[in-house]
């Protein structure tokens, strides 16, 4: 047991230093960052430009800074009621309502376009060193189970880390070109939100480990795992649409094997959906992770 730790902790080392080396990570967090930043800055204008038109038609002045009358929009009881009644849990809508606009954003953007991320930039990492027949050299002195482990890890880290890096970045873009900013709210909740997404993304990695275990060519790993998202995609929206009574019971089991059906939960604060929610999201990427691993153990490489 000790000797199966060790190697996922050296393995999960290497694979770090290994994308430090290959640049593959400083890619990988500019990646991340450039695209929350961007995508904070354009949602920043697009509300600029709502809440000039609000005004004008409210036949005030203009507001210089984006985010004055929103931060005063957000406060009043009639918005609050129709975001309550939109939503349709209660409880839920005043829980959000308490977060600030610009961090709420950034927990959309992050839970929607980390997977996408995820099958980038991990798909290939296993099907690779297939490919380059080095895989060969490193089972040779470690076991193929602590091995994958220890590649996951190091993945997660690498994906940790990029998160993090990315709510900063969203961060200092509100901070700069939002008036009223409320700067220590808005990070704390935005840290929180990439520590939810982290663990969000951890079902589409497993995925894309899975997959990377089957294939011996890195482009058809990458093609594959855009697939299996797509997939689960189409799975979650059919499952919600198609759950019933009767036999029509059956998509809520397809349901809940999918990451999608666990990513409300995520949205609340308290550790009675918190907890349900990360117990399988960590079950499903074991799951995704292992049935490819089943295929990769007698695998002749």
């Amino acid at each position: 047991m000790n000797r199966a730790l060790s190697t996922l902790g050296i393995v999960a080392a290497n694979e770090l230093s290994d994308s430090i080396r290959s640049r593959r990570v400083i890619v990988m967090l500019l990646l991340y960052l450039a695209g929350a930043m961007g995508a904070t800055a354009l949602f920043i204008t697009f509300l600029h430009s709502i809440e000039g038109q609000l005004v004008t038609t409210l036949g005030l002045d203009a507001p210089k800074d984006a985010g004055s009358v929103t931060a005063t929009l957000w406060k009043s009881k009639p918005f609050r009621d129709l975001l309550s009644h939109l939503i349709g849990e209660k409880k839920l809508a005043e829980t959000l309502l308490d977060v600030p606009p610009l961090a709420l954003f950034y927990g959309w953007l992050s839970c929607a376009f980390t997977p996408l991320l995820v099958m980038l930039t991990a798909s290939a990492r296993i099907s690779e060193e297939i490919a380059s027949g080095s895989i060969r050299f490193i089972l040779f002195r470690a076991g193929r189970a602590p091995w994958l482990l220890g590649k996951f890890a190091g993945q997660a880290a690498q994906l940790f880390v990029a998160l993090i890096l990315s709510a900063l970045g969203a961060w200092l873009v509100g901070w700069f070109r939002m008036s009223g900013y409320e700067g220590w709210a808005t990070a704390y909740h935005m840290l929180w939100f990439a520590v939810k997404a982290w663990i969000f993304s951890l079902p589409f990695l497993g995925l894309a480990l899975g997959i990377s275990q089957l294939c011996a060519l890195p482009n058809l790993a990458l093609a594959f795992g855009f697939m299996a998202l797509v997939g689960v995609s189409v799975l979650t929206g059919l499952s919600n649409w198609l759950a019933g009574d009767g036999w029509r019971r059956i998509w809520d089991l397809v349901n809940v094997i999918t990451p999608g059906a666990h990513r409300q939960s995520l949205w609340w604060s308290d550790a009675e959906h918190l907890l349900p929610a990360t117990v399988f999201l960590l079950t499903l990427a074991a799951v995704y992770l292992f049935a490819g691993y089943a295929r990769f153990a007698r695998r002749d490489l």
